[in-house]
This record gives C-alpha cells, sequence and structure tokens, in this order.
C-alpha cells in the first residue's frame, strides 16, 4: 500500500514522545503506530470521526499540513541528516508529496530524489503488518477474489478513505470495482479523486454512483456531484445553477422515499439542505441561507457522531452567513457555540477570530489566534493573521516572527513575502526587507502586484536613505500604473528630496 517509503523513513522513531499535531498526521502515514491510539481523546471531531462517521473528507492542503507537522517532529530528532529517495520514479503519488513536503521546510534536513535502482542493497526496516500484506496480495494476485476479500478490501477503503490516504483507496477500489461493478464503488472511487483533485475523473464516477436504486444513495451522488460543480472544480467548469439542480433532484428522491430508518432519511435531508444553503450564501441570499441552516441544527441536536459532526457543520456555516452578513455579534455567538461542540478544531477559534478582526477587537483576535497555532500550527493563514494582529497591536517584533513562519510554509507565496517584507521594515529592518523585495520575481504578476511590491520596495529605499533607488522603483510603478496619482506624488516628492 501507499506510503511505504516515508512509513521506512519514520521506522525507529520516537513517535511516543512527538506533539499532538504530529501524532494526528501519522495517523494518515502509518495509522498502525501505537502512539496514534494516545491523541484519540484530544481531536478534533474531525480528526477522530470513524470511517462509518466520517462527513469531512481531507483535500490536498490539509494533507500537506499534517506531512508538516510530522516532518517537523521528525526532524527534530533527526538532526542534520540527508535524506536519499533511489528509484524515486516509483514513488507512490502520496509518499512523493510527503518528500517534496519535508524537503520545503527549512530545517537542518536535505531531500534528493534519485532515479534508478539503489546502489547498495539495504535491507528494509519496516514490515509489513498482516493486513497491510493481506491488501497488498489482493490487489497484486490475478485471480478473482472471493466475496469475503471484497468485502475486506471495501472495509480497507473505506478506512483509507478515512485516514486521508486518497492513493492507496483508489488502488484498491479499482481493483474491487473490476468483480464488482456497483454504484456504491463507484461512489467511493469518485471520492478518492476528489481528494485528489481529479474531479473530472471524480465526476464520471459519482454520474456512475447516481444509477443506484436506493434514494438515499442517488442522493449522496447528487450531492457530490453539486459540491464538485460549487467548490472543486476548476472555476471555469463552477455553475451554481448546476449544483442547485442536483441538490434539488436529490431532495425530491428523498421526500418520495419509503425508507423505513426515519432518523436516518431526516439526516440526509438536513445534508442535503445544508448543501442548498451554500448554493443560497454564494447567490448573495444570506438571509434563506440562514433559514436552511438553522432548521437544519434544530434537528439534529442529539443523536449519533455522525450527527454531532454535521451539527457542527451547520453551525459553522450558520456563523459565516451571519459574518457575511456583517451580524457580528450573532456570528460571534454561533462560533462559541461551535467551540463549546468541538473546541480542538483550530479553524474554528481561527474564523472567531476573524470576527475579532473585523471589529477591531485585536486583543481578543490574538487569544484566539494563539489558541489555534497551538491546535494547528502548520495552518499558514493563522501566522499571517497574528503578523496582522501584532502591527495592530504595535509589537512589529513579534509580526515579523509570525510572517516568517507564514512565509517559510510557502516561500513562494508571493502575499506571504510581501507581509514579511512590510512587517521588517515597521521594525526598521530596512536591509532585511530590502533583500526580500529584490529577490521576488514580479515576473507574471497582475500590474496591481507588481505595483504594491515596487511602492513598497521604494518605500524601504527612501527609509534606508537610497533615494536614487527609491526614485527607480516609483518610475517603474508609474509605468505599470500611470494613472496613480499617488505614485507620481511619491516620485515627485523623492525627486524635490533629491534635488533639494
Amino acid at each position: 500500500m501507499g506510503f511505504l517509503p516515508v512509513k521506512e523513513l519514520l521506522h525507529g522513531a520516537r513517535t511516543d514522545i512527538w506533539p499532538r499535531q504530529a501524532l494526528i498526521g501519522l495517523k494518515l502515514l502509518s495509522p498502525d503506530d501505537p502512539a496514534c491510539a494516545a491523541v484519540e481523546e484530544t481531536e478534533s471531531l474531525t480528526d477522530a470521526a470513524q470511517a462509518h462517521d466520517r462527513i469531512r473528507f481531507f483535500l490536498k492542503d490539509r494533507l500537506v499540513r499534517n506531512f508538516r507537522d510530522v516532518g517537523r517532529a521528525w526532524a527534530r530528532d533527526a538532526g542534520s541528516v540527508s535524506v536519499e529517495v533511489a528509484g524515486c520514479e516509483h514513488l507512490d503519488d502520496g509518499s512523493r508529496l510527503f518528500f517534496e513536503t519535508l524537503a520545503t521546510l527549512g530545517t537542518d534536513v536535505t531531500v534528493r530524489l534519485l532515479p534508478g535502482a539503489p546502489g547498495t542493497d539495504v535491507a528494509p526496516a519496516y514490515e509489513e503488518n498482516a493486513r497491510e500484506r493481506r491488501v497488498e496480495h489482493l490487489c497484486s494476485t490475478a485471480g478473482s477474489p472471493g466475496e469475503g476479500d471484497l468485502d475486506f478490501l471495501m472495509e480497507e477503503a473505506d478506512r483509507y478513505l478515512s485516514l486521508g490516504d486518497s492513493w492507496s483507496a483508489e488502488r484498491i477500489l479499482s481493483v474491487v470495482l473490476n468483480h464488482r461493478a456497483e454504484p456504491a464503488v463507484w461512489g467511493k472511487l469518485g471520492l478518492s479523486y476528489a481528494m485528489q483533485g481529479r474531479t473530472m475523473e471524480a465526476e464520471f464516477c459519482y454520474l456512475r454512483w447516481r444509477e443506484s436504486t436506493s434514494a438515499v444513495a442517488a442522493t449522496g451522488a447528487d450531492y457530490a456531484l453539486s459540491m464538485l460543480y460549487a467548490r472543486h472544480h476548476p472555476p471555469f467548469l463552477r455553475s451554481l445553477d448546476k449544483a442547485a439542480e442536483f441538490l434539488e433532484h436529490g431532495y425530491a428522491l428523498l421526500q418520495r422515499s419509503r425508507q423505513a430508518d426515519v432518523e436516518d432519511l431526516d439526516f440526509h435531508k438536513v445534508f442535503n439542505r445544508n448543501g442548498y444553503a451554500l448554493v443560497e450564501f454564494r447567490r448573495g441570499r444570506v438571509d434563506e441561507a440562514i433559514a436552511l441552516l438553522t432548521d437544519g441544527i434544530a434537528r439534529l441536536r442529539s443523536g449519533s457522531a455522525k450527527n454531532r459532526m454535521h451539527q457542527t457543520v451547520l453551525v459553522y456555516n450558520l456563523a459565516q452567513c451571519h459574518r457575511r452578513s456583517g451580524h457580528h455579534a450573532e456570528a460571534i455567538r454561533a462560533y462559541r457555540q461551535l467551540l463549546e461542540l468541538d473546541g480542538k478544531m483550530p479553524e474554528y477559534h481561527m474564523e472567531l477570530a476573524h470576527c475579532h478582526l473585523d471589529l477591531g477587537d485585536f486583543t481578543e483576535a490574538l487569544a484566539c489566534l494563539l489558541t489555534a497555532r497551538d491546535l494547528g500550527p502548520s495552518i499558514q493563514e493563522v501566522h499571517s493573521l497574528l503578523g496582522f494582529t501584532y502591527l495592530q497591536l504595535g509589537r512589529p517584533d513579534d509580526a515579523v516572527s509570525a510572517y516568517r513562519a507564514a512565509h517559510a510554509f510557502v516561500p513562494g507565496d508571493n502575499d506571504a513575502l510581501y507581509d514579511l517584507a512590510y512587517a521588517l521594515g515597521e521594525s526598521e529592518d530596512y536591509e532585511s526587507a530590502l533583500k526580500l523585495l529584490l529577490c521576488a520575481d514580479l515576473t507574471g504578476l497582475p500590474p496591481d502586484s507588481a505595483v504594491k511590491f515596487l511602492t513598497l520596495t521604494a518605500e524601504q529605499h527612501a527609509a534606508a536613505g537610497d533615494l536614487p533607488a527609491a526614485r527607480q522603483a516609483l518610475q517603474e510603478v508609474v509605468v505599470l500604473a500611470p494613472d496613480d496619482r499617488d505614485a507620481r506624488a511619491n516620485l515627485d516628492q523623492v525627486v524635490a528630496a533629491m534635488t533639494g
């Protein structure tokens, strides 16, 4: 199965002393590691959800966060080390993404992906367990698996999907599909593609899933298709009208259903209307979205773990609607209700901080963001917001530290680079700010973004006393934005200072 090279790298690591977030990430990479059980009571509802209760599945950005947390914990123990991966052309996609992430952490670890076979024979340190060997055997054997084996593979596919390993799930489901071409298998295969961002393939599978004779299953397919068109397809393929069409079709199926399990049927009706609330929200019909969400919350106040999980989704969406409407008091109440349901989800603390920032309450925002950072240390946006908040509180040195962390996550992110350079300037470290700005690649940037960079560059040159360099940067701004009166005024001011 997937991540075998990563398991080989991590084998022997002192995972029992790793921090909480690293162990949550480890569940994806090596779920059978005994250390993973240590975090079960400290996980958010989303992280702790079992396969049969999961309604949130992790996309690439969340996986990269997990890889960062694991990579940092491993690197702290490993120290200065070089990792060479021979035969890199044979890496599974998940392992490749892990090693690419490890290479960007800015630690003393260097990573080299080398094509071709290893130079020497090295005995593997990691040995697959019985369950992994059985999965590997069934996926590699040309014969036809028995029904019991197919049931086992479906259970394993569910488990891998729940953990976030869509690549292993895809491989298993592709094998199952050769012997059991049922709508449910198509649906899970579509989910594995969607988690990888392969949305066209996901849509093909979801349409096959939609052929199910079960109203609940067909409605699930409609919901999945609607989310492709509302959120996950490339922008040029998205359509709120098509998303609404799928949701309305699914809801009509549920209304006509004679399923005996009324509670399960009601859950799927609420789930469907939550999707429709997103469509209403995106259309600007926020009050209509709020009405749908409020009704759904009232209908899911108790019940299974899945119900509790879905309740947090509904309350989160309700809070977002209130914030969009400018009803910050209502939004804050909703976020606090959300934190009572699941206070271990870092994103919820971050979104509450957004509300306080909107109101200019920077002290409250800072408290929320520090909690979010402790719970989710690899969320870039948390560090960026911390940098902004520290600046508002007159703490430029702390802002630099926060923005430096945000920039380290994605060194090629121009927004993070700009924020760090700005904070360095506020700390009067003009040399460091200019070093960053002058290394930025402005090629291909939209004119307004290039103007922003060049203007900040001019400001740093002027603050450092290099007026000719400031003039040159402002002249470039005027070329890009000839109608920008502020840029012309700044240029005139610099020229006057040089000639005066």
